[in-house]
């Protein structure tokens, strides 16, 4: 099963399942299971090869979510150096990575 997006466990299994590689911890308060961030973090590499950029609004009506949990997910790739924000966009941090 999936951990849903509002769900994290206490601290001591969080770091335990993200040890093990089971959920990706986005935020102090926002986990995935591994296969939906993956599919999240698919999701945004298209859109972003297709169309070269994407916003908070843009990431949001993507993956049909809340403003805060775009943004977290966005900051996220931002900091795995997935993505790079530029101004109110981010782009691939590796031009057609």
């Amino acid at each position: 099963g999936e951990l849903p997006t509002d769900c994290v466990p206490d601290a001591d299994l969080a770091h335990a399942l993200h040890a093990q590689g089971r959920i990706v911890l986005v935020a102090a308060d926002l986990a995935f299971a591994r296969s939906a961030f993956d599919r999240v973090r698919n999701a945004i590499e298209e859109h972003l090869r297709d169309r070269g950029t994407i916003t908070v609004a843009g990431a949001r009506d993507l993956l049909g979510t809340s403003r805060k949990y775009a943004l977290a997910i966005l900051e996220h790739l931002d900091r795995q150096h997935v993505t790079r924000r530029v101004g109110d966009e981010r782009r691939l941090a590796v031009p057609g990575g």
